[in-house]
């Protein structure tokens, strides 16, 4: 399977996209890098602390999916130029600087880890 190294997997983030919200927080994505179909959330930390993967949801167009919901069986195609949000309720997300890494399985890659390294005001 082809590796994807980590300073281009960062580009996947959209700086400045991750804000605190009124029950948790968000952030977004988009595929600048290739089309895709991820088959699988594996994980999300925010500061080394796990976050459980029922807290998560995400957006697409419009379209709410548990992240848990994402499988093989019903996977979720994140085509090139598409952006994405994830909602994460229960997580509150103080002023400063914040490392996140999101895992996911992508269909014909593997397992990617997408950090994340942004300040909020």
């Amino acid at each position: 399977m082809p590796t994807i190294p980590p300073v281009i997997l960062k580009r996947l983030y959209v700086k400045g996209s991750l804000k605190p919200e009124e029950d948790g927080l968000s952030l977004a994505l988009k595929n600048t890098i290739a089309p895709g179909t991820i088959v699988r959330f594996e994980g999300l930390e925010l500061d080394g602390q796990p976050i459980p993967l029922e807290r998560v949801t995400v957006v697409v167009e419009g379209e709410e999916r548990a992240a848990t919901s994402i499988t093989a069986d019903d996977p979720l195609s994140f085509s090139l130029g598409t952006t994405f949000t994830l909602h994460v309720t229960g997580v509150p997300l103080e002023s400063g600087q914040h490392k996140m890494k999101i895992r996911v399985v992508v269909q014909d890659v593997g397992l990617l880890e997408i950090p994340v390294v942004d300040r909020v005001a």
